[in-house]
């Protein structure tokens, strides 16, 4: 699944004309705030932060294209 939301990511940052080389985020659990990518079996996907232990962001969606939107943004805020 994380496949699919790459390759999502990458066509959207593509269109806005702002091509990545890498995928910015991991499945890597960050204890210090920082986001990352958490998909679970039943599908449901989303960009997760925790701070010592205490989740203090959570997005979930079931869509891979609308995550990958989401990561973009993330990393592209004006």
């Amino acid at each position: 699944m994380l496949d699919k939301v790459m390759e999502y990511f990458f066509k959207y940052a593509e269109e806005q004309e702002n091509p990545y080389e890498k995928f910015p985020l991991g499945t890597e659990v960050d204890e210090f705030g920082g986001p990352y990518i958490e998909i679970t079996n039943s599908g449901k996907m989303a960009i997760v932060a925790k701070d010592r232990g205490e989740e203090c962001f959570r997005k979930e969606t079931t869509s891979p294209e609308v995550l990958a939107r989401w990561v973009y943004e993330q990393f592209n805020k004006e």
